[in-house]
């Protein structure tokens, strides 16, 4: 089963893919041009470290954050 799932950098340009509910993160993010190197995956508003993560049915969401250092 496909899904629409909306992915991007932030800030900047926002996409949607047609991808097949079962896909790792990582082949999402590959998918799109993206790298994920320098940024905090977040999926769906939750930061995700494991790539392998699999899309669901209730994924909607990508985005690569710019990483915010600390003091």
């Amino acid at each position: 089963m496909e899904k629409l799932i909306k992915i991007g950098v932030m800030p900047g340009r926002i996409s949607e893919l047609a991808v097949a509910v079962g896909t790792p993160i990582a082949d999402v993010i590959a998918m799109a041009d993206l790298d994920p190197k320098g940024y905090d995956v977040k999926v769906d508003g939750t930061v995700v470290t494991d790539l392998s993560t699999p899309v669901t049915d209730n994924t909607n969401l990508i985005l690569l954050v710019v990483q915010v250092k600390g003091n």
